[in-house]
């Protein structure tokens, strides 16, 4: 990179100083542009940076890189070796590992591309699929993308519902989908599924030419029965023998829906990838993840460093709960993507992996969905994995395709604490309590999370009717067109640098005006060893002059929850933080509700519990659990302050 020729010798702080700098900024972002090789192959000239008629302002979004033309596929396809494995694909069912080199990659593209375009798929077209994470769908996705369409996925647990809400909205050409899957060891037959969300599109008056469905697991499906319905053999089989070729779009075409989609997606990824996380090309990377989850895109958009990836379909606990690790193990991951709670049920298990497993080749272990407690980072270290791997908490979001916090092998690492800013991103804590953007950054008050600066991986735009003006009341309603808001709250540590992150801001717990996040509560909870999990939420109905916080937890099987385990907590939460923290009531509950991604539905339980009404998305994991929180609504506000065991 050019930068590393100017001054070789920057501290990180330096460095992020000068990435982010209205006069240097451009400089940053164009020179990632080249070091991560994003234009065509013989293409040398880079163009500006960004044009906007609105010098500074995030809103609109400006052009960025307005005379350069490029195609992600061709990008993450431009690397391999035609011999050297691209895709190790592991399921729950089988246990084999099925192996794809680059070469065999880049000819299941060609033949699917193909049959794009002798289906009529054009730039601009939108590709749908139902489908797991596995190869089918990386090649389907870099084939769209290839021609310049836009690729838009869901994970088959979905019901018709979600699906038709999803694609209904975005009138795809064509529809993948997966007959089946297999998750804890049940086979799911998903024939009658697809039949029904395929009806509902076609009642919705939309362009859809086909239903490819994908044969799995030996299930036989009639597609018949599907509206166009044709199977993926036989869509291939369209073919006419074209050669794979890759059309140069605008940098700002869009690529992904994501049900807030970004554009420069192929540089922001890359630059969190390969110069924040250091990503090599001889690395063996792993995400665990879903096609409903934005780590599904950042991890495809791995392949454009030209190494090796492990795809897994299927539970994480199933058929042992060390599967993951085994496979880890077997492949030689060195980057290792997961979440706090597959971290935490590893620790509640008593698995220590480091002793089970040869995990010496994991360098990078990368922690995203939820916050990362400092206890968390202590197993880590202390029990968990290899002493030497570089543990990296990261926080951004669907809506940027990236982060705004994160990691870097150039900082040390502080339990319960993200590195740093991500590089490019000009990261501010704002007051909540003022709307005319006062930084309170260094003060080590909490705050609103913003970004001053614009960004490539900004959302190109709302997908429909009154896109723009959502796009504007989502992220500038707050502080204006000059200032992203993200609506999380977060501090940073004056000693270290360090951040933490303390949960939506619409669900920052605020009693008597001392405002706290929960993860702050949760970094208490998890150090009990007979509490399996938590949730914790404010409550202010109508008829309450204050917000009064609840804590629900979920107790170990066989660990009663009892007067002495409310006591403790109540102990440990106020000696870590102050007597303002400490809950109001204090429950057990059989069960927390998840989204699908494995985020607590926090912001639901708090409607709930305040006796709003609450429209409970498709993308709740369990949304019976919900209903459980419907008896809380009529707490007394003024009370003792233990609670009872609430029997669910």
């Amino acid at each position: 990179m050019a930068l590393l020729t100017k001054k070789p010798c920057w501290t990180y702080k330096e460095l992020h100083r000068w990435s982010v700098d209205p006069a240097t900024l451009q400089d940053f972002w164009r020179d990632a542009y080249t070091y991560l090789e994003l234009a065509p192959e013989g293409s040398e000239a880079v163009g500006p940076m960004m044009r906007s008629e609105n010098d500074g302002y995030l809103f609109p979004p400006p052009a960025f890189f307005p005379d350069d033309r490029l195609n992600v596929a061709e990008i993450l396809l431009r690397k391999g070796a035609d011999n050297k494995v691209a895709i190790h694909f592991a399921r729950e069912s089988v246990s084999s590992i099925e192996q794809v080199t680059w070469g065999q990659l880049r000819e299941r593209v060609k033949r699917t591309r193909d049959a794009m375009i002798n289906s009529s798929v054009r730039s601009g077209d939108v590709v749908a699929a139902v489908i797991t994470n596995s190869v089918d769908a990386m090649v389907i996705c870099l084939a769209t993308l290839s021609i310049g369409a836009v690729w838009s996925s869901s994970s088959p647990d979905l019901g018709p519902d979600a699906i038709h809400g999803r694609y209904g909205q975005v009138d795809p050409k064509l529809v993948f989908a997966d007959d089946s899957y297999v998750y804890a060891g049940k086979l799911v037959r998903l024939g009658h599924r697809i039949e029904q969300w395929a009806e509902r599109l076609r009642k919705s008056g939309t362009q859809l030419r086909n239903v490819v469905v994908i044969a799995n697991h030996g299930v036989e499906t009639d597609v018949s029965k599907i509206y166009r319905g044709c199977t993926y053999e036989a869509f291939l089989g369209r073919g006419s023998g074209q050669p794979l070729e890759f059309q140069l779009l605008p940098f700002s075409q869009p690529a992904f829906i994501l049900y807030s989609s970004g554009t420069g997606v192929a540089l922001k990824a890359r630059t969190d990838s390969i110069i924040q996380h250091d990503m090599r090309t001889e690395d063996v990377i792993f995400q665990y993840t879903t096609t409903s989850w934005v780590m599904w895109l950042l991890n495809f958009m791995n392949l454009g460093s030209g190494a090796s990836m492990l795809l897994f379909d299927g539970s994480p606990y199933h058929p042992r709960p060390t599967i993951l690790l085994e496979l880890a193990e077997r492949t030689g991951v060195t980057v290792f993507g997961t979440s706090p709670r597959y971290l935490s049920d590893l620790r509640s298990r008593s698995i220590e992996p480091r002793k089970l497993f040869n995990l010496d080749r994991i360098r990078v272990v990368t922690s995203t969905g939820s916050v990362l407690s400092e206890d968390l980072y202590r197993w880590f270290y202390g029990r968990g994995f290899p002493p030497e791997a570089h543990l990296i908490s990261m926080s951004g979001g669907t809506d940027i395709a990236g982060s705004f916090v994160g990691g870097t092998p150039l900082l040390p690492v502080f339990a319960g604490e993200i590195q740093c800013k991500a590089l490019g991103m000009a990261v501010d804590i704002y007051d909540p309590e003022r709307a005319d953007g006062v930084s309170v950054e260094h003060s080590g008050a909490a705050g609103e999370l913003v970004c001053t600066q614009p960004f490539p991986s900004q959302p190109h735009e709302f997908h429909g009717p009154g896109g723009l003006e959502k796009y504007r009341s989502s992220y500038f309603q707050r502080f204006g067109p000059k200032v992203w808001c993200q609506g999380d709250f977060i501090q940073r540590l004056a000693d270290t640098g360090g951040l933490i992150m303390l949960g939506r801001s619409d669900g920052v717990l605020n009693p008597s005006g001392v405002r706290f996040g929960s993860a702050e509560i949760y970094a208490v909870t998890e150090t009990f060893s007979d509490i399996s999990d938590a949730i914790c939420v404010g409550q202010r109905r109508e008829c309450d002059d204050d917000e009064q916080v609840l804590l629900f937890v979920k107790m170990k099987p066989d660990c009663p929850f009892t007067q002495d385990l409310q006591e403790r907590l109540i102990v440990a939460i106020r000696d870590k933080y102050t007597p303002r923290h400490v809950p109001k009531y204090i429950f057990a509950v059989t069960e927390i509700p998840y989204t699908i991604n494995g985020k607590k539905c926090e912001i639901n339980v708090k409607h709930i519990v305040s006796g709003r009404a609450v429209a409970v998305s498709n993308t709740v994991a369990n949304p019976q659990a919900l209903e459980l929180y419907k008896r809380f609504q009529d707490l007394p506000t003024q009370c003792k302050r233990i609670g009872a065991k609430a029997n669910l």
